[in-house]
C-alpha cells in the first residue's frame, strides 16, 4: 500500500516554518549570552572608529545582499531560455534567494546588537552577540553568491547544449 504523498506546497511551507523557528531560536540564543564589558576612558576614539567601521561593513553587506536578490531575479526573468526552470535550477535559485534573505536577517541582528550594547553603555566587537551574527551575515551572503554562480553556470550549460542541438 502506498503512503499518501505530501503536496509540494505543504512541504515548502513546513520547511519555511522550520527555518523561521531556527532563526528565532538563534536570536534567542544570542540574547541569552552573558555580557560584562565597559568602555575605558582612553579608548573612546578607537571605539568610535571601530563602531563606525562595523556599521559601514554591515550596511555594505546589506546593500550587496539586496543587489544580489535583484540580480538573481533579473537573471531568472531575462535569461535566454524558452522553457521554465528545471527542478535543480529552481532549487538553486530558491536557495540563493534564501541565503540572501538570511544575510539580510543576520545583518538586522548584527545592527541590533551594538545598538543594544550602546544603550547599555559599552561596545565590544569581539562579543559573541556581535561576532556571531556578523560572521553569519557574511558567510550566508557569500554562500548565496556561490549558489547563484552555480545556477548561472548550469543555465549556460543547458543553453549551450540546446544551441548545439539546433545547429546540427
Amino acid at each position: 500500500m502506498r503512503s499518501p504523498r505530501v503536496p509540494g506546497a505543504v512541504r515548502f511551507y513546513l520547511a519555511f516554518s522550520a527555518i523561521v523557528l531556527i532563526l528565532v531560536a538563534f536570536e534567542a540564543f544570542l540574547t541569552s549570552l552573558p555580557f560584562a564589558d565597559g568602555i575605558p576612558d582612553y579608548a573612546e576614539q578607537l571605539q568610535q572608529r571601530q563602531l563606525d567601521s562595523y556599521f559601514e561593513m554591515i550596511q555594505l553587506l546589506i546593500t550587496l545582499a539586496t543587489v544580489t536578490i535583484g540580480g538573481i531575479t533579473g537573471y531568472v526573468i531575462n535569461r535566454d531560455n524558452t522553457k521554465g526552470l528545471s527542478n535543480p535550477q529552481l532549487r538553486r535559485v530558491v536557495t540563493s534567494w534564501g541565503l540572501c534573505a538570511a544575510s539580510l536577517y543576520f545583518g538586522y541582528l548584527a545592527y541590533q546588537q551594538p545598538v543594544w550594547m550602546l544603550k547599555n553603555g559599552f561596545f565590544n566587537p569581539a562579543n559573541p552577540r556581535i561576532w556571531i551574527p556578523t560572521r553569519a551575515q557574511f558567510w550566508s551572503f557569500l554562500a548565496s553568491v556561490v549558489v547563484f554562480a552555480d545556477f548561472v553556470y548550469m543555465s549556460l550549460q543547458v543553453t549551450d547544449a540546446s544551441h548545439a542541438r539546433k545547429s546540427l
